[in-house]
């Protein structure tokens, strides 16, 4: 599955790959697309996140890689990485209200 969403009127791109037993997805965009931070679900529901000095992407990663793991119960890996230049506190909020909204479309869309 790849979708392409819009926020901050800057695009970010989710590239959704589901196996037999496992999930892998690439979230990325913004003013400067990159992996900031990697949250990985093992198959007993621990979660394990790697993140880069000076990012905050795992608040995206491990959202999305708990709640796809609860949903299929299968590993997941959730790479993660958006940017803004300059953003301010509204403007993270709005990124993480967002990606919450993608993941709900995500879900509904795996059925």
């Amino acid at each position: 599955m790849e979708r392409e969403i819009i926020i901050l009127n800057k695009p970010v791109k989710i590239l959704l790959t589901k196996t037999e037993c496992g999930i892998n997805v690439l979230i990325a965009g913004g003013d400067f697309a990159h992996i900031g931070a990697v949250s990985i679900v093992d198959l007993q529901g621990e979660i394990f996140t790697k993140t880069f000095e000076g990012h905050k992407d795992h608040f995206v990663s491990e959202e999305w890689a708990e709640k796809l793991y609860e949903k299929f119960q299968v590993p997941v890996v959730v790479s993660a990485g958006i940017h803004y230049d300059n953003i301010d506190s509204t403007g993270i909020e709005n990124v993480i209200s967002e990606m919450k909204k993608a993941l709900d479309e995500v879900l509904k869309k795996l059925d």
